[in-house]
C-alpha cells in the first residue's frame, strides 16, 4: 500500500515508526514521472526496507516564474506510477512546510556547480542543494537514488551530501532512453513532434563522439567536433555546450580515458535539454 503525506507533521510520525535497522530509499523529484523516474524507484524497491518518493516542484531551482510555471505538473498519474514501482510513501510537501522562513537560506554549492548548467542557469543549483538539504533532513534516508542524466546535478549534490549528509549513500543510476536513444525527461513532453524529431539528434551525436575516441582519436577537441558536426546539420537546435569532463567531476579533459564523460546542452523549440554519456571501449 502507497500512503501519500502532504503534512510534513504526519510523514514524521511514519517516519518515527521505522526500526532503527530498517533502511530507506529515497527517490527525490518534481513530479511528471515517467519511467527513468521508475527505475529509480524499483531499484530503491529491490535494495531498500522502505521507499520514500518526494514529489515537489522546487520553485528555488528555476530562473524565471515563467519557466517554473510551465513546469507540467501531473499530480494523479504519478501517485499512480509510484503505486505500480511498489513505493511505501509519497511526500508532496508544501512550500511553507518545507521553508517556514522567508527569505530562504540558500545553501552555497559547491565548486562543480560553476561552470554549464551554472554559468547557464545562475542561482540554479543553489536552489537544487537547499531543496535536497532539507529533504534529506526531513526523511532520513540511508541510501538516495538520482539518475545519470542530470551528470553536473549529481556531482553537486554527492559534494553536499558528503559535507553535509555523510550517513546518506547516493547511488548513481544509469539513464533510461527512449526508442530512439533520447534520454527521458519531464521535458521531452514539452517539444512539439518535429522537435521531438530533432532532439534525437542529441544521443546520436554523443554516440559519434565515443565512436571517434573508439577509433584512437583521444583528443577531447575531435570528439566534440565530432558531437556538434551532428548537431549542426539541424539548424533548429541551438547548441549550448558540448565538452568532456573527468569521470564524477565536472573538471574539462583535453586527454580523454576511459570512464570520462562527453556532456551537451542544447536548447530546440524553447525547450532546455541536457544529456551525457561516458566514453567506454566497445
Amino acid at each position: 500500500m502507497t500512503t501519500l503525506f502532504t503534512d510534513l507533521q504526519q510523514f514524521s510520525y511514519w517516519r518515527g515508526e521505522i526500526l532503527k535497522h530498517e533502511s530507506i530509499g529515497f527517490v527525490p523529484t518534481m513530479g511528471a514521472l515517467h519511467q527513468g523516474h521508475v527505475s529509480l524507484m524499483q531499484r530503491a524497491r529491490r535494495e531498500c526496507d522502505r521507499v520514500v518518493v518526494s514529489i515537489y516542484v522546487n520553485s528555488l531551482q528555476f530562473n524565471s516564474l515563467d519557466d517554473f510555471s510551465k513546469y507540467p505538473r501531473t499530480v494523479d498519474e504519478d501517485f499512480e506510477l509510484c503505486k505500480s514501482a511498489g513505493v511505501d510513501v509519497v511526500l508532496s510537501p508544501l512550500k511553507d512546510d518545507m521553508f517556514p522562513l522567508h527569505p530562504v537560506g540558500l545553501i552555497t554549492p559547491s565548486h562543480d556547480a560553476e561552470g554549464f548548467e551554472g554559468a547557464d542557469r545562475p542561482g540554479h543549483f543553489s536552489g537544487v542543494v537547499t531543496v535536497v538539504d532539507r529533504l534529506f533532513s526531513i526523511v532520513q534516508p540511508t541510501d538516495a537514488y538520482f539518475g545519470l542524466k542530470d551528470y553536473q546535478q549529481l556531482a553537486v549534490i554527492n559534494n553536499m551530501s558528503n559535507e553535509l549528509h555523510r550517513h546518506v549513500t547516493i547511488h548513481a543510476c544509469e539513464t533510461i532512453r527512449e526508442d530512439d536513444g533520447l534520454a527521458m525527461s519531464s521535458r521531452n513532453r514539452l517539444l512539439s513532434p518535429s522537435a521531438r524529431t530533432s532532439a534525437a539528434r542529441i544521443p546520436l551525436a554523443l554516440l559519434h563522439a565515443i565512436s571517434c575516441w573508439q577509433d584512437g582519436n583521444s583528443s577531447s577537441i575531435a570528439a566534440i567536433d565530432a558531437a556538434r558536426s551532428v548537431l549542426e546539420c539541424d539548424s533548429t537546435i541551438e547548441i549550448q555546450y558540448v565538452s568532456v569532463v573527468a569521470a564524477g567531476t565536472m573538471n574539462i579533459v583535453d586527454t580523454i580515458n576511459q570512464h570520462d564523460v562527453i556532456i551537451v546542452a542544447v536548447v530546440i523549440d524553447g525547450i532546455r535539454l541536457i544529456d551525457n554519456m561516458k566514453f567506454i571501449t566497445a
